[in-house]
């Protein structure tokens, strides 16, 4: 296990000796510095925590501390005062100070305040490890999805935006969540919001949040996206279809850092790094008034294409295997694709790419009968005519009944048809017809099936 390093800034050379002893004598690596020059350079290595003076002879360290808060926001800096006031305390915190030690020293509060300093540390980075491990790892063998994670791996520490395009169903979230992974800020959150699903009138709340009173409703304060992802990553998926009024405000954010809440005046300051996706033509939306131009001149200095599935086929075989292997787990099932069914599936067209792989694999092991999915099994999910055999025991004759019993007798037969091959698994019955889970659950409970 990796020693943690502790990082004491303080001009007072005394100081810096009995903290380093009592650092050292507790397991932990500890490195001094007097002044700032020298701060800043020490904290370009791996520094888990710093103890900061915030009076540094000529120097300020509230500079400092907001320095090392826009360097790694991550990192808690534990201020250290012989004559702070009510006001620096409150400025310091304010800039992300984690806590406040009192000269004189006592040896039992820096224990204590190291300690949970680096307990936290710690927990932050088994969350994110646990974040991590609950979503999927790029899957891929060809050249070109090679290329994409060298890119997206030089990407990951810079502090920049970076814009994802591809088709939908490519897996831009994917190489977002690889961005955040890879880079310096992994320890912090991993935020998704999509401007698309949001109107016009609840897009800037969701972003920016609202204080207790600020509208109808309002109840209670609320943290928008860009304040729940500071430390971390805001991953803004759909960019283009953000309203036009809310991209101004966003604007001002990715330059200064600072934004209001609504119905506030408290200028908040985050430090966020934006991750924005699109599978639409941005220039020609900059070129219609539609996108401003000067919020994407500002977002693409860092533009990432993922590729269609079309353009990557030789993946087609890898994923399809994992993604059925998956399928089988969760099912408790055993399925296997046959070596011409995997060659039907690496020549076949997806023109919802990943996405559309997923749900023709699902939809054949769900349905089919055999163990073995065979090229058959898979040329009939993607013509239509294995979900259509299938419930083809179930067809009854509706022209006896006026039009609402019929539908409804037959929503009956199909989705009890649907929940018989899952095994009763609502997750993976919506994943085979195409539908949304809670929409699912809902027309489950209308129709007395659930």
């Amino acid at each position: 296990m990796k020693m943690m390093t502790v990082l004491v800034v303080d001009d007072e050379k005394e100081i810096r000796v009995s903290l380093k002893e009592i650092l050292e004598e507790e397991g932990y690596e500890a490195l001094c510095a007097e002044t700032s020059k020298q701060a800043r350079e020490l904290f370009d290595t791996d520094v888990d925590l710093v103890l900061l003076d915030i009076k540094l002879g000529s120097d300020n360290g509230i500079d400092l501390l907001k320095k090392f808060k826009q360097q790694r926001p991550t990192v808690p800096v534990i201020m250290i005062s012989g004559h702070g006031t009510v006001a620096l305390t409150a400025q310091a915190f304010k800039l992300g100070a984690h806590e406040f030690m009192e000269k004189p020293l006592r040896l039992i509060q820096v224990r204590a305040c190291v300690r949970n300093a680096l307990e936290a540390v710690t927990l932050k980075q088994k969350v994110s490890s646990q974040e991590q491990a609950k979503f999927p790892q790029p899957l891929y063998k060809s050249t070109i999805m090679k290329n994409l994670f060298n890119q997206t791996h030089r990407l990951a520490s810079i502090n920049e935006p970076v814009v994802i395009m591809g088709p939908s169903g490519s897996g831009k979230e994917l190489v977002a969540r690889s961005l955040h992974y890879d880079g310096t800020r992994q320890a912090g959150p991993f935020i998704v919001t999509n401007a698309a699903s949001l109107p016009v009138n609840l897009s800037e709340d969701e972003l920016f949040g609202h204080e207790k009173g600020a509208f109808t409703g309002a109840h209670t304060r609320r943290k928008g996206c860009l304040e729940l992802a500071h430390g971390g990553t805001l991953f803004l998926d759909e960019i283009a279809d953000l309203d036009i009024q809310v991209q101004a405000k966003l604007l001002r954010v990715i330059e200064t850092g600072q934004f209001t809440r609504l119905g506030g005046s408290e200028q908040i300051q985050v430090n966020v790094r934006i991750v924005a996706a699109t599978h639409k033509d941005m220039e020609t939306l900059v070129k219609e008034g539609t996108f401003r131009h000067d919020l994407w001149y500002r977002l693409c200095a860092f533009v990432v294409t993922v590729p269609s599935l079309s353009q990557r086929s030789e993946d087609v075989p890898l994923l399809a295997q994992v993604f059925l292997q998956t399928i089988c787990k969760d099912m408790n099932m055993s399925r296997t694709l046959s070596s011409e069914a995997l060659t039907v599936l690496k020549n076949a067209e997806f023109p919802g790419n990943v996405r559309e792989l997923k749900h023709v694999i699902t939809r054949a092991a769900v349905l089919s009968e055999e163990a073995e999915l065979t090229e058959k099994n898979i040329v009939a999910v993607l013509s239509g005519q294995m979900r259509e055999s299938s419930f083809a025991e179930s067809t009854k004759d509706y022209s006896t009944l006026d039009f609402k019993n019929a539908r409804k007798q037959f929503e009956i037969d199909y989705f009890s048809k649907v929940l018989k091959k899952s095994n009763n698994n609502i997750t993976l019955s919506a994943a085979t017809i195409g539908m949304a889970q809670s929409n699912l659950s809902r027309k489950l409970k209308e129709l007395g099936l659930k």
